[in-house]
């Protein structure tokens, strides 16, 4: 039977992903403090409720910096991880729905689709889009309901281990991706 393969994406499919460390340096202000700040407003971000401009006016109002442009997308310089997207496409190949499940927002998607990496995917669901986050189930559930899978026959690849336990909690078979591409490539060797 076919199954569904949930794949987070930054840290996942793409690397190079985090963009606070540019940007606190940009601003000059410590990398902890922006994180620490950033991580009150991170939620709204994601579930699309908050707008990166909105954001961008809290960066004023408490640090005195002024955004031009779009601070989000300048400071986000992603690079596909090729082995993890390999495998996806040949997942998908042997007929089984495989989707991206990101937290993220709006301004990196551009910059995601010049990377071409959509097309290992039967499906794309992005948390601003969705209006749902993980660990939070609901995310999963939603996914899970929109692609006609249960727990039992998903699979789901995060880097986070707070994600990786959410999932867990559910009954989808999950792996914890470090990095290590040999451990990756022994979890899908008979799969793919």
């Amino acid at each position: 039977m076919n199954r569904l393969y949930i794949f987070d994406l930054g840290g996942v499919l793409i690397k190079n992903f985090h963009t606070l460390p540019e940007m606190a340096k940009i601003m000059g202000v410590s990398e902890k403090e922006l994180n620490d700040d950033f991580e009150l407003y991170a939620r709204p971000l994601m579930e699309g409720y908050m707008s990166t401009n909105d954001y961008y006016d809290h960066l004023l109002t408490h640090y005195g910096y002024k955004v031009n442009g779009d601070f989000f997308k300048d400071t986000f310089h992603p690079v596909r991880n090729e082995v993890m997207i390999e495998i996806a496409g040949k997942l998908k190949a042997k007929g089984n729905k495989t989707a991206i499940g990101s937290n993220t927002f709006a301004p990196h998607w551009p910059i995601i689709d010049k990377l071409d990496i959509r097309k290992s995917f039967t499906n794309c669901y992005a948390s601003h889009e969705i209006h749902l986050i993980k660990p939070d189930k609901e995310f999963w559930l939603y996914i899970m309901d929109k692609e006609g899978f249960t727990p039992e026959n998903t699979t789901f690849v995060d880097d986070y281990i707070e994600n990786i336990e959410g999932a867990a909690a559910l009954g989808i078979e999950t792996f914890h991706y470090t990095g290590d591409d040999e451990a990756l490539l022994n979890f899908f060797k008979d799969r793919i």
